[in-house]
């Protein structure tokens, strides 16, 4: 896929990032899955290579140049292999000691994404097939990925792992109003990233 710009060498900003990833979303996330070593597909999700995918993406931007018609897949490619190369170190290192935290932890279910989608795009038709409900996905994941760091640890932690409020003032060494107010905030942020989100849905959803 190449990028929408004609300019060649030109910059790509933040803007003009999100459609470029939700256009090859789901191609990388079934290019993760296949190169999930079979013993370790239990405990590393795609999903959550994505998102550190996203993450680094929307970090890295800057250096982002529209070189030519390839030049965001292949920036995308090395992205994901660092990722996944990560995670599959970690994994098989945890594995070895004896203390496997992705196993604990569990991956994230895509339940908890599309929970996450309907509560905060309320005005967007909730996903009814499983190719929206992946663009549903997609979309969360990619808005995480712009969030400003406490935001995004607020959210993830609340809404996709499941802690409560108290566990999350603790783990992040904050107090109750001010979790509360990245919370809402954080809500709020998503929100607005995901506001025009829909344009990405299928049809048939």
């Amino acid at each position: 896929m190449g990028t929408n710009s004609n300019s060649v060498n030109s910059a790509i900003d933040e803007v003009e990032l999100k459609p470029l990833l939700m256009e090859r979303a789901e191609q990388l996330h079934q290019r993760v899955r296949r190169r999930i070593p079979v013993r370790l597909q239990s405990t590393i999700s795609p999903d959550d290579i994505l998102q550190e995918v996203w993450i680094a993406a929307f970090r890295g931007v800057g250096s982002l140049r529209n070189t030519g018609p390839d030049s965001v897949d292949r920036w995308l490619s090395k992205i994901v292999q660092r990722r996944l190369l990560d995670a599959i170190r970690d994994a098989r290192r945890i594995k070895r000691g004896g203390q496997d935290r992705f196993e604990q932890a569990g991956p994230r279910q895509t339940t908890s994404y599309v929970d996450l989608f309907t509560r905060v795009a309320g005005n967007q038709r909730t996903p009814s097939s499983e190719v929206a409900t992946r663009e549903a996905v997609h979309a969360v994941q990619i808005a995480l990925g712009t969030l400003p760091p406490d935001y995004r640890e607020a959210i993830t932690l609340h809404h996709l792992d499941g802690c409560s409020c108290q566990e999350l003032a603790e783990v992040m060494q904050k107090s109750h109003p001010a979790v509360h107010s990245l919370l809402y905030r954080g809500l709020r942020m998503l929100r607005q990233h995901l506001g025009t989100a829909g344009r990405f849905f299928s049809d048939d959803a």
